[in-house]
């Protein structure tokens, strides 16, 4: 039997008898890294002027390997006890936090972070995979029930320690106090007409003294509540002549700087930006004294900050878990491996894993040069609806340009992807004959009515997963993108607050209908009410309402998700229970909903892109039109043995 070198007294330990020494603080754990990798890293890319098409692309792919535990299980199962996996997976899991903090402040932060994070990524996987094993398999079957609400409920505190007060003290942190400008020479500054009548003269209103804060994405007047003119040009159509126009906050901004003529100047993650003079008249000399006002910290500091906060709290977490999670003897591996099997285990896991990280990369490519095509050889006057689809320049290859051209890059990315997957295809057959592995898919696949269930897998989720996917960054996003210009500390409340709360009150009324009605005849209003809140942001993307309305908002919709997410759990155990591999199965099911969230992801921030955010929003609400779809065609025969849902989902 393996050994853990970290090991106490097994069955006289203080810990086993008590499971609130140690099941809290690992599902607490447990949340952390899956929190900042698929939400929390969005805010921070956003944060550091990375383009929301790239935030949703890559934040998708480094999510892949919690879809992948299917496959890593057996490499934990059979090596060594689920208590080392813990130990260990943790250990790396608290560097790569770390690790993140500090690249974020080097040259190809991005790329280089992304890479960190990815690794993270898979230790969390196998960390997971231990986590639940160890649960099962030192714990009595009372105390296993028992303590199920524990687990899910200290993993819910997890993601709202991640997503709610990481985010409200980064915003906190680079939070700017309101800046005084007083002109000494009889000058007044122009604010925003307050009345119905003013605006309709077209005079304005003036102020000697004005408090400068940044408010819904505007200077504003701390005194008034009215917004700031200045000379200047239209962020959202800098071609128009100057003129008295409001003055958006551009994205980044993180401080404000008045010179003595008035001349405001943003402070920015990306460098200066001018906005404007509060003055139009040619001022031979100063009129006020210079004043600057910005956060504590630079956003990006803030955020290098918050993650060594989040990764030495993470390690503490580790150094108590290592020594309060017991060892036991029920501890063990499902059985020695023999020579040379461990090495044939990873090996199949990193074809499959080639496989569908190569397929996502070629069918990127496939997909990026057709649309490229269809702009470049459609006619003057309709290109410029096709203008998004155009390759980038320079299109980088994992921020490199090794070929100078946009469509040789993507013709090469396109080549390597593809011989990836044809190699791992043919070294997949050869290794995976005759196994269990293969025996587990291949009955997956042979089920009756096996095509309707693929397509209820991969596009029930689809479209609310977009909307997970984009909600943060639309809610950052500047006013020019047409974004709603929502400062952290307020995003930390909105999306770690309400929408938490929404999706763990969603989760349990779904789970409390499909008890009472059963999974047939709930199918199709979980599904309606899962879809239906995704109106919200597309309406929210166009009347642009106050911040308070966005609490409602991000609630209902994340209570659609958690409430028609059960309706989706339910079935995937209902099918998995047709067959001989119903572990497998189901965990195969749910493999295979998370590899098309990947692809949601990565075409939600081909639609932002292309047609802004209410263009995306109105994308992703057809395509739920699919996932609605495959309901008239899944097999709903009566499951042999009742079942009783996981109620919330724990990831996007």
């Amino acid at each position: 039997m393996a050994t853990d070198p970290n090991s106490v007294t097994a069955d006289t330990s203080p810990a086993l008898r008590n499971p609130w020494l140690f099941v809290p603080l690992l599902y607490f754990m447990q949340a952390m890294p899956v929190t900042l990798v698929q939400e929390v890293s969005s805010v921070f890319y956003k944060d550091m002027g990375i383009a929301d098409g790239n935030i949703a692309k890559w934040t998708s792919l480094i999510a892949i390997p919690w879809s992948l535990q299917m496959l890593l299980g057996p490499l934990v199962e059979s090596t060594g006890t689920k208590r080392s996996w813990i130990i260990r997976g943790q250990f790396l899991i608290a560097l790569g936090i770390v690790a993140t903090a500090f690249i974020l402040q080097l040259p190809y932060a991005f790329e280089f972070s992304l890479v960190v994070l990815g690794v993270t990524a898979i230790c969390s996987a196998l960390c997971n995979i231990a986590t639940d094993g160890f649960y099962i398999a030192v714990m009595s079957r009372e105390n296993q029930a028992k303590f199920v609400g524990v687990q899910t409920s200290f993993y819910r505190f997890g993601r709202l320690f991640c997503t709610g007060l990481l985010v409200l003290f980064v915003g906190l942190l680079t939070r700017f106090e309101p800046l005084p400008v007083s002109p000494t020479q009889g000058q007044l500054i122009t604010l925003k007409p307050a009345t119905a009548a003013s605006v309709t003269s077209g005079t304005n209103t003036f102020a000697k003294d004005v408090q400068i804060e940044l408010k819904g994405g505007k200077l504003k007047d701390q005194l008034t509540g009215l917004p700031i003119l200045s000379w200047t040009r239209p962020a959202k159509d800098p071609t128009r002549p100057l003129g008295w126009f409001e003055v958006e906050a551009p994205g980044g901004m993180y401080g404000l700087a008045v010179d003595g003529r008035g001349q405001m100047t943003a402070r920015t993650v990306s460098g200066d930006k001018e906005l404007g003079t509060l003055f139009n008249a040619n001022l031979p000399q100063q009129i006020l004294s210079p004043v600057e006002s910005h956060g504590a910290v630079r956003p990006i500091a803030a955020w290098t900050i918050i993650l060594v906060i989040a990764g030495l709290i993470y390690s503490m977490g580790y150094i108590v878990g290592r020594k309060l999670t017991p060892e036991s003897a029920q501890d063990v591996p499902v059985s020695e491996p023999a020579q040379g099997d461990l090495a044939r285990n990873v090996e199949r896991t990193l074809l499959l894993v080639g496989l569908g990280v190569g397929g996502f990369f070629m069918v990127n490519s496939i997909t990026r040069l057709v649309l490229h095509s269809i702009w470049k050889f459609s006619g003057a006057d309709v290109a410029g609806k096709f203008k998004g689809w155009m390759l980038p320049s320079p299109n980088t290859i994992i921020g490199f340009d090794p070929l100078q051209n946009p469509i040789f890059n993507e013709a090469l990315q396109l080549g390597i992807c593809t011989a990836i997957v044809v190699l791992a295809m043919i070294r997949s057959r050869m290794v995976l004959k005759g196994t269990a592995m293969a025996e587990s898919f291949s009955s997956f696949v042979r089920q009756p009515g096996f095509a309707a269930i693929f397509g209820f897998i991969l596009f029930y989720r689809f479209g609310e997963a977009m909307v997970s996917r984009m909600s943060p960054l639309f809610l950052k996003g500047t006013l020019a993108e047409g974004g709603m210009a929502i400062p952290n500390e307020q995003l930390g409340l909105i999306k770690g607050v309400a929408g938490v709360a929404g999706i763990i009150v969603g989760g349990i009324i779904g789970g409390m209908f499909i008890s009472r009605v059963g999974i047939k005849k709930a199918l199709w209003p979980l599904a309606i009410i899962m879809h239906l809140p995704n109106l919200l942001y597309l309406w929210a993307s166009i009347a642009k309402p106050a911040v308070g309305l966005l609490y409602v908002v991000d609630f209902v919709d994340q209570f659609g998700y958690g409430f028609g997410y059960a309706g989706y759990s339910v079935y995937l155990m209902w099918v998995a229970q047709r067959g001989q591999f119903k572990t497998s199965h189901y965990a195969i099911g749910t493999g295979m909903g998370a590899l098309g969230i990947a692809v949601g992801g990565a075409l939600s921030g081909v639609l932002r892109e292309n047609y802004g955010y209410t263009g995306f929003f109105i994308g992703a609400i057809i395509c739920t039109v699919p996932g609605m779809l495959t309901l008239l065609f899944i097999p709903l025969e009566e499951p042999p043995t009742p079942m009783l849902p996981d109620q919330t989902p724990e990831t996007p």
